[in-house]
């Protein structure tokens, strides 16, 4: 009979803590660290940009922000800082144009740290038009700020 109780409160426990939602972020907190974010300087930024986090999902999509620039660029990192959740995922998608075709290329780097950041993404393209880049939170909670370094 004590196997059984034993059995029937871990299941209520189980039951219990996968109810729990992941505590609310504060949003004037999320403010104030945007407005600090505009005053970060990372030496070779080519263009900066921030946003709250989108939700996580699967696929990379064209959701996010972009920076285009005039002409073919090399970009050599982006520098990515979150805050919020524990854990921020991000997107960064580099078009670059070849010919007439515009070639796209996105990656996700996963379980960033937010408490760690600033986060180095070393991303290289020699000639890029275009880099999007979205936060990504499990539950879209959360703000991110990215800096695009390169040589312009």
């Amino acid at each position: 009979m004590r196997r059984w109780q034993a059995a029937a409160l871990g299941a209520l426990l189980v039951i219990g803590l996968s109810g729990c939602a992941a505590p609310e972020v504060d949003p004037d907190a999320v403010q104030e660290w945007l407005q600090q974010q505009e005053a970060v300087e990372v030496p070779g930024a080519l263009g900066s940009m921030s946003g709250l986090a989108s939700e996580a999902t699967d696929a990379i999509d064209a959701h996010g922000i972009a920076i285009t620039f005039e002409k073919p660029t090399a970009v050599t990192k982006i520098v990515f800082s979150c805050v919020g959740p524990e854990k921020m995922s991000v997107d960064v998608t580099m078009s670059a144009q070849e010919s007439e075709t515009e070639l796209s290329q996105g990656i996700r780097t996963e379980d960033l740290v937010c408490a760690d950041s600033p986060h180095t993404i070393e991303q290289v393209q020699d000639a890029a038009t275009k880099v999007l880049i979205d936060g990504l939170s499990a539950d879209g909670q959360g703000a991110w700020s990215a800096v695009v370094v390169g040589e312009d």
